[in-house]
């Protein structure tokens, strides 16, 4: 081991190119550890920035005195809004306002041989007091109907949502719709009860 020690000793000393190549790779080694610390001080300087930015605006908005009003005025809106919801009694009679305001759609669309079915009614994520339901319309579209019906469908926007619209062209087009709808539980309805309704 000791003359292995040795012999490379020797070696170094006597080879110039060896020493040079040790020479280059360990400047290449320093500089890109400068320039990797360049980098890290840069990203950091700048993330300093942002936070310093984030802080001033939260103090700013933290020396405001209007923000138990704005709670106040957005509850009220929230409010507002949600009572704009159709109220129904039962997941089951949520089924049935969906499939008649369908029947409604496809009739004055004037579309033929229109089929409505709920499929589901569920609770909303976070918000126990109402329903959603999914229903399905298939049917016959004559043409230029279309853009009659759709225009119908975007008059039950915000509560009323086209999720998915398939369309298949042959000798008749066929249209297929699934539809989201959303529902209040009425006063009295237990609001943590799960859905009931079974599809129809």
């Amino acid at each position: 081991m000791r003359a292995r020690l040795e012999q490379m000793i020797a070696e170094w000393r006597q080879n110039r190119r060896l020493r040079l190549g040790a020479l280059v790779v360990l400047v290449v080694l320093g500089l890109h550890f400068v320039f990797g610390l360049a980098d890290g001080r840069d990203a950091t300087m700048a993330q300093y920035a942002r936070d310093a930015d984030l802080l001033a605006r939260l103090q700013e908005a933290g020396r405001e005195s209007a923000w138990p009003e704005r709670a106040v005025e957005a509850e009220a809106a929230l409010a507002a809004v949600e009572a704009t919801l159709p109220e129904v009694a039962s997941a089951g009679l949520a089924q049935a306002e969906l499939q008649a305001w369908l029947a409604g759609q496809a009739a004055s669309a004037g579309l033929a041989e229109a089929r409505v079915r709920a499929e589901t009614t569920l609770d909303v994520p976070g918000h126990p007091a109402l329903w959603q339901v999914v229903a399905r319309l298939d049917a016959q579209v004559p043409p230029g109907r279309m853009s009659m019906l759709l225009h119908s469908l975007s008059g039950g926007l915000p509560w009323i949502q086209v999720e998915r619209v398939d369309i298949s062209q042959g000798r008749q087009t066929q249209v297929s719709l699934v539809v989201r709808a959303y529902y209040r539980k009425a006063a009295g309805v237990d609001a943590d009860a799960p859905a009931q309704g079974d599809p129809a």
